[in-house]
């Protein structure tokens, strides 16, 4: 109980504080939206923020405001361009504490005579950031290390922060239908997983090392953990050799393209292949190694692309190749939750994009000339991405403005090719064929235990001679669809029901008996 009146008296001083700060920058309407300020009786109006006084009250707002602005710097689908280069000035370099203030830190992990574990340590920081500070240090066996610290006092208050700014984003979303559009609690819910993952340096390192044992199959490198001193507070990895990619070693124009492709490469099959992939791959945290071999660093942000979604782009691209527009509104609607727009429009809009870049080469298509297009359309209907896709294309952006200042005349679009193919020869191999009939065969091995249920439903049609319908209002925009008018379905199900009787026989010849008597029913003219 004392614990929770703490906490309560906590976050109404912080609340205050935060109200000063709206305040001091002139955002009286935007904090009157969050529950800072005093609230007005008309809906506020958001029309008139200035991108300068919102990133002077993130940088004020601290660590938290810090990060969030670094994340909405890489969502161009919600935000123009002076936004997003406004939200790219907050860079996460801070005053670097001193070692006295840090050195509680590694007593806690290591304890008093935690010097011993070393031949040097260096206490001047080399970088210092929000969540950790960085130093260089050697191990007794003369392993040169990166010794990651995190600043003392953090993990409460950006929790603290989060809980509240979730909080009042909610209050948001109630008062302005606006904001509600862009679903600021689950984009927060995601940030707070996301920086509590950072927090964690221990979970730095594990994704490091999952991430690492896929990598070293294309022969990039990352580093080797020492979990003896890693934990949750400090990770001690090792010193990659060579420099970082923002400092390239003077070399030929044969040797800068071997490094782009190698990390272009890497980065793609990262993403479309692995599924889990450094989800910030800037020059900084890309090391420039012996041979041209590419090392990553640095893996705080990590993105995840599950089987699911990594075939829904799959779907995607097939959409796109086949002209089938309706299916690539389909899909953008679907990630975006299925807001109510102009869906023809839409298509329209979709179609004229596409055509745009049909028929061109690979050779000369640039993602970020593509991405540029999809976001501003994103932006005019208010489709707002799920995060996982968000910081895929802040990757994909990322990675082709790198290579593209090594070699500028490669180009990563024409890597993705052999990628995406793999991606299909896996969609569609035996294996998953096989998966997925198991899953079909399981779903009507459900749908055998509830055939009483359904079979009374029936006859109690019979019986009544009534049916009730319950139709999802969001769904009717799809019964204006020519195609969904036009297309005959008694065919695929009839021979749905004979597959299924086929797959059923082993198991129930009775019940594989039924479902073609229901394929039989179906062959019947309908009464007039």
């Amino acid at each position: 109980m004392k614990h929770d009146l703490e906490n309560s008296v906590g976050e109404l001083t912080r609340l205050a504080e935060l109200g000063q700060i709206f305040a001091r920058h002139g955002l009286k309407n935007l904090g009157s939206l969050f529950g800072v300020m005093p609230v007005s009786e008309k809906e506020p109006d958001t029309e008139d923020l200035r991108p300068a006084s919102v990133v002077a009250l993130l940088r004020d707002v601290g660590p938290v405001g810090i990060k969030l602005g670094q994340l909405l710097a890489t969502r161009s689908d919600l935000f123009t361009q002076p936004w997003i280069s406004a939200f790219g000035t907050l860079h996460d370099q801070v005053e670097p504490l001193p070692f006295d203030k840090i050195e509680p830190v590694i007593v806690s992990a290591w304890g008093s005579d935690w010097e011993c574990e070393f031949a040097a340590f260096e206490r001047n920081p080399i970088a210092s950031a929000s969540i950790a500070q960085t130093y260089v240090a050697t191990l007794l066996d003369g392993s040169e290390t990166i010794v990651k610290v995190r600043r003392p006092g953090m993990a409460p208050r950006i929790e603290a922060d989060m809980r509240l700014l979730t909080r009042l984003a909610g209050l948001a979303e109630r008062r302005s239908s606006d904001i509600a559009r862009y679903r600021p609690v689950q984009f927060l819910q995601t940030f707070a997983k996301n920086l509590a993952r950072e927090m964690d340096l221990a979970a730095e390192a594990r994704a490091c090392e999952r991430i690492g044992g896929y990598l070293e199959m294309l022969g990039v490198k990352t580093p080797a953990i020492h979990w003896q001193l890693t934990g949750m507070t400090i990770n001690v990895q090792e010193a990659l050799v060579g420099k970082p990619a923002s400092r390239p070693p003077a070399t030929g124009q044969g040797d800068n393209a071997r490094f782009a492709k190698r990390y272009a490469d890497a980065v793609l099959r990262m993403i479309l292949l692995n599924g889990e992939f450094h989800g910030d791959p800037h020059p900084g945290n890309v090391f420039w190694m012996e041979g041209n071999q590419v090392g990553f660093i640095d893996f705080g942000s990590v993105g995840f692309l599950s089987g699911a979604r990594r075939q829904e782009i799959v779907r995607l691209i097939f959409a796109i190749a086949n002209d089938q527009i309706d299916k690539v509104a389909d899909l953008l609607l679907d990630w975006a939750g299925n807001p109510l727009v102009d869906r023809a429009q839409l298509a329209m809009d979709l179609d004229e994009l596409i055509e745009e870049f049909r028929g061109t080469a690979l050779a000369g298509i640039e993602f970020s000339a593509i991405f540029d297009r999809v976001f501003g359309l994103l932006r005019e209907y208010r489709l707002v991405l799920p995060p996982d896709l968000a910081i895929l294309l802040r990757t994909l952006l990322t990675a082709e403005g790198f290579v593209r200042s090594l070699a500028p005349d490669y180009n990563i679009a024409e890597e993705t090719k052999p990628i995406v193919m793999q991606l299909f020869a896996e969609r569609f191999s035996i294996g998953a064929a096989r998966d997925h009939l198991a899953k079909v065969r399981s779903g009507l091995l459900d749908f055998s235990a509830s055939l009483p249920e359904l079979i009374e439903n029936v006859a109690s049609v019979a019986r009544s001679g009534t049916i009730q319908v319950s139709i999802d209002p969001a769904s009717l925009n799809h019964l204006t669809r020519e195609e969904d008018r036009s297309t005959p379905v008694k065919g695929p199900v009839v021979a749905a029901l004979i597959v299924s009787a086929a797959l059923l026989a082993d198991q129930s010849l009775l019940l594989a008996g039924i479902v073609l008597a229901f394929a039989g029913i179906a062959l019947i003219p309908r009464w007039n």
